[in-house]
């Protein structure tokens, strides 16, 4: 079966990882955009993310069956904001115009919170590829956050501080695989980031065998373990981070991080299996 995976494309993590390296790990043609001779060669055309209207149209045109990727597809910023009372708005009405043949969902609850009731699939992300599991360090030097620093919020100062008074850097975009303790903290009040936002950032830290301080979002939670300190407000902060400084602890939440992450092998082989019985139905 020929599938064609596309969408804007761009630099976005999500493209790159959703589209790029998923759809090559399944086979895929990628073509960001793609024309209408690329959609005609397709059995199947998966739309990441981002759903530019001449696409649509194309993909209508062809008669091809498609589906569609919400991976955090709501827009942003402005979206981040938004209660659960407009965000679910917002997205009955986009499968309403849209009317893909199947939908992939980043979590359960926003498959719930769809309405969908036609072919479905909630698909983790999996980590970028260049993380591998890191030895466990005997002492805590470095804290990491990896993405986009306007979501850290009023948490980057106060990681700043309590690092600081341990005598930890706290390092945003450096090398996570230098650090012992990973971040995937989001200081981002509205409904979408709670209960659709992709696990991204956990990906990541499991995938280097890091124990993580999170957001309290479903993401995190649905493909999470026990390697992870939920954290609502900063007042919980020294104390995860005291807990952490212990090497056996640490040791111990290594493990568990490693064995909870997502691995592009078995995400690519259920989607795929799955794609295979949407383009048959």
């Amino acid at each position: 079966m020929r599938i064609l995976v596309t969408g804007k494309g761009g630099k976005a993590g999500s493209w790159r990882i959703r589209g790029e390296q998923l759809g090559e790990a399944i086979g895929a043609e990628v073509f960001p955009r793609a024309e209408m001779a690329e959609i005609r060669s397709a059995d199947l055309v998966v739309v990441v993310k981002r759903t530019p209207a001449e696409l649509i149209q194309k993909i209508r045109a062809s008669g091809r069956r498609w589906v569609l990727d919400l991976v955090d597809g709501w827009p942003q910023p402005d979206g981040n904001a938004w209660p659960e009372k407009v965000a679910r708005a917002w997205l009955h009405q986009r499968l309403d115009d849209l009317r893909p043949s199947a939908v992939v969902f980043p979590t359960t609850r926003m498959l719930e919170d769809s309405d969908w009731t036609g072919h479905h699939l909630v698909l983790p992300h999996h980590a970028w590829p260049k993380y591998q599991p890191q030895p466990v360090a005997e002492k805590v030097t470095r804290v990491g956050y990896e993405g986009a620093e306007a979501y850290l919020g009023r948490w980057r100062r106060e990681l700043e501080r309590e690092c600081s008074a341990r005598g930890w850097e706290f390092v945003v975009n450096g090398d996570l695989a230098s650090c012992q303790i990973g971040v995937a903290l989001r200081d981002v009040a509205g409904y979408p980031a709670a209960a659709w936002k992709a696990n991204t950032k956990l990906a990541n830290l499991q995938a280097l065998g890091l124990p993580a301080l999170i957001s309290p979002e479903q993401g995190y939670r649905e493909f999470g373990s026990e390697a992870q300190v939920e954290l609502v407000c900063p007042e919980h902060l020294p104390a995860a981070l005291d807990c952490l400084a212990d090497f056996h602890v640490r040791q111990r939440l290594s493990g568990i991080a490693q064995a909870a992450a997502p691995r592009l092998e078995q995400i690519a082989h259920d989607y795929r299996r799955w794609l295979c019985a949407v383009a048959n139905s």
